[in-house]
């Protein structure tokens, strides 16, 4: 589709909008622009689990995830995180959706290691009619990291792939990964743009580093897959601009 941002906020950043944000994502709105916004919550996550006490437990990263813990999981990012978000954006006035019921029609997935990480899963498909669906009426859907694998079960996704996997199958113009960091750092400047053709030679060089490498890696392969262009950083508008050439 034409005109598309996808916005992937994290669960904190949802929290604390910035009036920035709020206008920004409004201006976007009142001009044509159609958004798709995928929010994480892992501070809600471990803030519940805590008051549970429940364990938290993470192999390579990623938290594993009970049956049980899907409630929590659920909760947070629906009751805590998504309602926070929507009614802030309604009440800077924007349109806008939390997607509840429909995000099982919307995310297919299935399980990443069952063994090893118990309910997390990778997205194996995205129905982009149901969010065109939401485009069209002018709303922008806002869309928790959660999908449905085909027995139905739900499970917990990483909300920056879920993020690219909207852009790539929405063809979005745009897929901005907000995150806590200004961006891409070389001698203390941040990198305005990257090309796909320069991201392994600054990850050898020790430009890319930790958590940022694969962000970049996954943000060179989405605009591959069709994405105009991919902005990392800590707002709507600046950041490191990754695209293809």
């Amino acid at each position: 589709m034409k005109n598309v941002i996808v916005i992937k906020i994290g669960g904190v950043a949802s929290q604390y909008l910035s009036t920035d944000f709020l206008s920004q994502v409004k201006d976007w709105q009142d001009a044509g622009q159609l958004l798709v916004i995928v929010h994480g919550g892992g501070f809600a996550i471990n803030k519940l689990m805590e008051e549970n006490q429940v364990p938290v437990k993470k192999i390579n990263g990623l938290r594993v995830t009970s049956k049980d813990d899907m409630v929590l999981v659920s909760h947070a990012l629906f009751d805590l995180v998504g309602e926070n978000l929507q009614e802030k954006l309604r009440q800077a006035g924007v349109l806008c959706q939390q997607l509840k019921s429909d995000l099982k029609h919307v995310v297919s997935a299935d399980y990443l290691d069952k063994d090893t990480y118990g309910y997390v899963g990778d997205v194996t498909r995205i129905n982009e009619g149901v969010i065109e669906s939401f485009l069209k009426n002018k709303q922008i859907p806002i869309l928790a990291s959660l999908g449905y694998c085909k027995e139905g079960d739900m499970l917990n996704i990483n909300a920056d792939y879920l993020a690219t996997a909207v852009a790539v199958a929405l063809a979005a113009d745009k897929l901005i990964l907000m995150t806590d960091v200004k961006g891409v750092l070389e001698n203390g400047a941040v990198l305005e743009k990257i090309s796909s053709q320069q991201v392994q030679e600054k990850i050898d060089a020790g430009v890319i580093t930790g958590g940022m490498v694969p962000k970049i890696e996954s943000a060179a392969k989405t605009v591959a897959a069709g994405v105009g262009q991919v902005l990392i950083g800590d707002n709507l508008l600046t950041g490191t601009l990754i695209t293809e050439d």
